[in-house]
């Protein structure tokens, strides 16, 4: 055609008629194949004319948008070319759309007014592509298809003994997770893993635990090894305010399957204990009560030393300067407060409690506090007899003096700063109400009063 072209700008005033008709009939047929192309365009045009008319009936919108059409003018003109011009196109083009409004406005009143098969829709790879193109796609496809199967799917080897542990704590970044595990050769990409984690969707999925992670993982069976949490899961256990050393024994033990009985024995052991800088009986007063993350069968060396390290972080080098400012030891600090949340669950109490037994030790008075009487009966809870305040233990503050030599509980933030920040009072005693808080007073003959007030209630609800 482009020879037929130059013939008729150059030629044209030399050549024959019989050369001038042929030419023409060449023409002729080339016009008929571009009617040919322009029509099944106008067809497929027309199709997304239904269709978005369809769409605009679900949508309760209306057939004419301005801003649209305007659009599409404005794009129109940009592709014409000589020797069409821009006005030309543009009054064809008012046609078309013309056109094409009627059509959807007749779908979207009448609905489904012509069936569309799928068929129309589709285009044949061969329209698009010649088979050259195909197969140069096909072999660009495979060549991908196996470079993700070779870098994802096969095996990835470490060096070293298998398994290698990897700890993931809780809200830890997969860009963490990915420079732990390279860092400790269980991968050989970071990048590849984070694909593989996007691939899996797995970012937000992997579970916090302790994996011992086998040799020859691919990256894919890597990732789900992580979010199915094959290891020793990251549990929350809560230690309760007052609780005991056999609570606390019992809730790991339930929680996180760690032998009650080594823990016991461990939270004892005076080498143990020396380790930590306890010098203690034991470890009791010595875990704040509070929330931990314990990784599941973890040893009773760590869980203690998990729970320890809670108590550590919370008596910050200001807090033991206030203990010695007030002449005692943290031991002691910990004993009076263990004390304290025996004797009370109302925080607001506590600081007055402080300063009821910081004003006994002071005069030199036994603390005489029922629930040291409660300890050395190991476990036997009850209301106090006579007898019971005579038992013979270091613990009885009824017939010892000063503070026992060791905690009773462990007690919670609020009595510990309780018994760094007492209220200054002159109170030396202190009953129970019967209604969850305690009458003070600063002489005997008063507290008796008020003791008496307290046995008469309990003997009203039958206790």
């Amino acid at each position: 055609m482009d020879n037929i072209y130059k013939k008729i700008e150059t030629e044209l005033s030399t050549l024959s008629s019989k050369e001038k008709e042929e030419i023409l009939s060449k023409l002729r047929d080339g016009m008929d194949d571009i009617d040919k192309q322009i029509v099944s365009l106008l067809s497929k045009r027309t199709l997304h004319s239904v269709l978005i008319g369809r769409v605009k009936r679900s949508m309760n919108l209306p057939t004419y948008n301005p801003k649209r059409e305007k659009e599409i003018a404005e794009r129109i003109s940009s592709y014409v070319e000589e020797p069409l011009r821009k006005d030309v196109l543009l009054r064809i083009y008012e046609r078309i759309l013309d056109e094409s409004r009627a059509i959807q406005r007749e779908e979207m009143d009448k609905g489904n007014i012509f069936n569309i098969s799928t068929e129309k829709m589709k285009i044949g790879m061969g329209k698009l592509l010649s088979k050259k193109e195909v197969f140069i796609v096909a072999i660009f496809f495979l060549f991908v298809l196996t470079i993700m199967y070779l870098t994802f799917f096969t095996p990835n080897y470490y060096m070293g003994q298998a398994p290698i542990k990897v700890e993931i704590r809780k809200g830890e970044a997969l860009s963490d997770i990915s420079n732990d595990l390279y860092s400790k050769g269980v991968i050989p990409g970071k990048t590849n893993f984070k694909i593989a984690a996007f691939i899996y969707g797995a970012e937000r999925k992997i579970k916090a635990a302790r994996y011992y992670i086998p040799n020859g993982l691919s990256y894919l069976d890597l990732i789900d090894y992580l979010v199915d949490g094959k290891g020793d899961l990251l549990k929350s256990v809560v230690i309760i305010p007052g609780s005991s050393l056999n609570m606390v024994a019992s809730t790991l033990s339930s929680d996180v399957f760690t032998d009650s009985t080594e823990i016991l024995k461990l939270s004892r052991k005076k080498d143990f204990l020396d380790s930590l800088g306890v010098k203690a009986p034991s470890l009791l007063g010595y875990i704040l009560p509070r929330k931990y993350d314990i990784y599941e069968r973890s040893s009773p060396n760590e869980v203690l030393k998990e729970l320890f390290r809670g108590f550590q972080n919370f008596m910050t080098d200001s807090l033991k300067q206030r203990a010695k400012k007030l002449g005692y030891s943290v031991q002691q600090i910990v004993t009076l407060a263990s004390i304290i949340e025996g004797e009370t669950n109302k925080k607001s109490e506590m600081p007055v409690i402080a300063g009821v037994y910081y004003n006994r030790l002071k005069s030199g008075i036994k603390l005489q506090a029922d629930p040291t009487v409660e300890f050395a009966k190991q476990g036997q809870w009850g209301r106090l007899n006579y007898n019971d305040l005579k038992i013979k233990s270091a613990y009885n503050t009824y017939i010892i003096y000063g503070l026992p030599p060791g905690a009773i509980n462990n007690p919670d933030k609020a009595a510990i700063l309780a018994a760094l920040y007492p209220n200054k009072n002159n109170y030396m005693y202190f009953a129970a109400d019967g209604s969850g808080g305690h009458s003070f007073s600063s002489n005997y003959q008063e507290h008796l009063q008020n003791a008496d007030k307290y046995r008469k209630w309990l003997d009203s609800k039958g206790k």
